[in-house]
């Protein structure tokens, strides 16, 4: 029963996730304002890059979840081994998967980007700008490593803290380093990847230098994993990186096939999918606080209260979601006035706005529950279900729908949601299932 204290419990874990995972998506969005005065060319090089970079760096943002997942299961068994052996085994991991990342993503990005576009001004633009971001895939590897360690050990603050600090320093190092002032170079579109791979840097050290600081008594590069705890960080987060990596592939596909429709379309379904992601941000939030309590209470041996955070953490997300849905579900135009001035491309907003934004409560189920699965260990199911139903029903359909049968956006979105609902149903039967309550790692 979802109680006061158990509410409470929940949103103190999630919280200070939301507002770090916002701010995040913040960060991406200063530097796209910031370059805009480069010109259209430089906006659509920089929006093309980061995404790209989004892809690659799936890779190793999985181990986060594995490092929060192993962290927390060790708390509740009262595990006499190291704290820090976790996070340990996910920092050699990024080192090992990290290091053949950033070197041949650095020689291909050329070729990466003559494949996205085939605008020389955004080739000459992006390619640099993608290479300085690729140099920083190991410290965003590791950023991602101490966030599953400080949510794990239930201190989810000190990662909310260090993601604001850099965002602000990236916020500066724009300032400077895009047109050149306080004496620093006019580097134009990549000052801002300079800026950020940096920030992410410096957020790698704070991280560093904390658990340096607190944690070296609990084992902190002074406990040496083994290869088979090495192997089970892998075994876990490679699910999680696969389902990023396919997932945000799938996005860039919906995008092009909505694209075939028409410009004002494309523009509508943009600003649905911006909104959405600040829910399913709120959902990933609560999704980091449901993998910290079912892990802790699986390492307690208390598989019935596991599954009851479960469940708690849905109803939360779900009563939250849908009631912070409701204004741009009532006030649709007001809303959408605010990213669309054409009054064609507002009136065809509208209705997909509407169903979209009025089930974001309901379909945040799926990503609460798929987050949890793969943080204790039984994440390659929700994987093959989640990139299955995406490539081989989703997208098919988008396109029947759209380019083939020239129906509108309306009709694109009720299949988004038809989609949304048979994945999140068939995740769910895999909690209900329980056979996560049995897998140990």
């Amino acid at each position: 029963m979802l109680t006061r204290e158990r509410t409470t419990t929940i949103a103190r874990l999630a919280f200070p996730v939301s507002i770090a995972l916002s701010s995040a998506l913040v960060m991406s969005l200063v530097d796209l304002a910031m370059v805009r005065p480069l010109g259209s060319r430089a906006t659509a090089a920089v929006g093309m890059a980061v995404f790209a970079n989004t892809l690659i760096l799936a890779f190793v943002m999985g181990m986060g979840p594995a490092v929060q997942g192993l962290v927390a299961r060790r708390r509740g068994q009262g595990s006499t081994e190291a704290k820090c052996l976790p996070v340990n085994a996910g920092m050699l991991a990024v080192v090992i998967v990290g290091s053949v990342l950033t070197v041949v993503t650095y020689f291909m990005a050329p070729a990466f980007v003559s494949f996205l576009s085939s605008d020389p001004g955004i080739t000459k633009i992006a390619v640099p700008f993608l290479r300085v971001l690729y140099v920083a895939i190991i410290a965003a590897g590791m950023n991602s490593v101490f966030k599953g360690f400080w949510t794990g050990m239930e201190r989810p603050n000190v990662y909310m803290k260090i993601v604001l600090f850099i965002n602000v320093l990236n916020f500066f190092g724009d300032y400077v380093l895009i047109t050149g002032r306080w004496g620093f170079p006019a580097l134009g579109a990549t000052g801002a990847a300079v800026s950020t791979a940096f920030s992410i840097h410096v957020g790698f050290a704070i991280n560093f230098f904390l658990a340096w600081r607190h944690h070296r008594p609990d084992g902190f590069l002074s406990a040496r994993p083994d290869k088979a705890l090495l192997a089970r960080i892998i075994k876990i987060g490679l699910p999680a990186s696969m389902q990023d990596f396919f997932l945000a592939a799938g996005i860039l596909a919906y995008y092009w096939i909505v694209g075939q429709i028409g410009t004002a379309e494309l523009a509508a379904m943009n600003v649905q999918l911006r909104i959405g992601l600040i829910f399913s941000f709120l959902a990933g939030a609560v999704g980091n606080a449901s993998a910290t309590l079912v892990s802790r209470s699986l390492g307690q041996g208390d598989a019935e209260a596991a599954s009851e955070w479960g469940w708690d953490s849905v109803k939360l997300a779900f009563v939250v979601i849908t009631a912070l849905a409701l204004p741009l579900v009532v006030f649709p135009r007001f809303f959408l006035s605010i990213f669309l001035s054409d009054p064609h491309t507002l009136e065809i907003a509208v209705a997909p706005w509407q169903l979209s934004t009025s089930l974001n409560g309901a379909l945040s189920l799926i990503t609460i529950f798929a987050y949890t699965l793969v943080s204790v260990g039984d994440g390659s199911r929700v994987v093959l279900t989640m990139v299955g139903t995406q490539w081989l029903i989703f997208l098919p359909a988008v396109w029947i729908v759209g380019p083939y049968l020239h129906y509108g956006l309306l009709q694109i979105v009720i299949v988004q949601v038809l989609y949304g609902a048979l994945a999140e149903v068939l995740v769910i039967g895999f909690w209900v299932q329980g056979r996560w309550k049995t897998v140990r790692i």
